[in-house]
């Protein structure tokens, strides 16, 4: 009797398993990868400016090139980039994540943003988070019109962008984005020597309110990320932000924040231009603990790992 039981279980056994690999149509010619779906390590990752000039890439600005080949491997590790408001939906009302959810985030809002990323985004479907600074939306010069900057998107583009819900707009302080001189402006949202703990507060919230108010006019979407210039924050201005109604702080802090642990104070990782695209998935998913098998990476060359990647992905050239 126990004998005849155990061939049964067996047979069983032996049938699920045969139908599960029928019906997922495995094996295919992607990565075979675990899914992340509930753990709350999701990655965000986190990129600035980009430019065409190489004197230029560095920590925080990259090559067209290069972003290109970082959403490519994302797309072939089978990563779907979703908004912060996705994942607050997914805790509060238990809507659907896709497996493998990732973050991936622009500082600062410049023109590069637009024209460089937005197009790749769109086209890989990949959607972003982009944190503006709030007075130089659409300039080239700071506001004595003499010194210049990097070129910054306008609210009409970043209105084009976020119609498309590929874009997410969100706040990276209206005018407190400096490195400050220790004198009479402090770094980024900290406070300046000698402030009283009144009066920084005061001058914290009203920029911070300010923005909010503009982006939800100028875009018409909830301000719920703020992410901390420089990385600079503390404990006043979390209490503030929370306050405020804000769900979501980013810091410049390098790793994985565990997300079921709360939203405040994430973990990103910064993606530059000097290590290699599949380096840094290696790092993304060692840091994400997940296994996961990365394409070419025995290839040396950029232009011949994107061309490879374009053909695994079946994408038209």
């Amino acid at each position: 009797m126990i004998g005849r039981f155990l061939k049964y279980v067996i047979i069983c056994t032996l049938l699920v398993a045969i139908f599960f690999i029928y019906y997922n149509g495995y094996p295919n010619n992607l990565p075979q990868s675990t899914a992340t779906e509930g753990t709350g390590q999701i990655p965000i990752l986190m990129y600035h400016h980009i430019s065409e000039n190489p004197k230029l890439w560095s920590e925080a600005t990259i090559s067209p090139e290069k972003f290109r080949e970082d959403m490519l491997y994302l797309k072939a590790l089978d990563y779907e980039g979703i908004h912060f408001k996705d994942y607050i939906s997914y805790i509060e009302k238990g809507t659907d994540l896709p497996p493998n959810p990732i973050f991936i985030t622009f500082d600062d809002g410049y023109l590069s943003n637009y024209e460089y990323a937005y197009p790749i985004l769109k086209e890989l479907d990949m959607k972003a988070t982009f944190s503006v600074i709030g007075w130089c939306r659409g300039r080239s010069y700071r506001l004595d019109n003499v010194t210049k900057i990097i070129d910054h998107f306008s609210w009409e583009q970043a209105l084009e962008m976020y119609n498309t819900g590929i874009i997410d707009i969100q706040h990276h302080t209206y005018d407190l984005h400096s490195t400050g001189d220790n004198i009479t402006v402090g770094k980024g949202v900290g406070m300046i020597p000698n402030e009283d703990v009144a009066t920084y507060t005061k001058r914290f919230i009203e920029d911070t309110n300010k923005l909010k108010k503009i982006i939800e006019e100028e875009v018409e979407n909830e301000v719920l990320v703020f992410t901390y210039p420089f990385g600079v924050y503390n404990n006043i201005t979390e209490a503030s932000l929370k306050e405020l109604g804000f769900k979501v702080t980013l810091t410049t802090k390098d790793g994985i924040s565990d997300l079921s642990q709360g939203l405040f104070e994430l973990k990103r990782i910064n993606m530059p231009s000097e290590v290699s695209s599949p380096e840094l998935m290696k790092k993304i998913t060692r840091l994400q603990k997940r296994s996961v098998e990365i394409p070419f990476l025995n290839i040396s060359d950029p232009t011949e790992r994107i061309s490879k990647l374009e053909g695994l992905l079946k994408l038209k050239k």
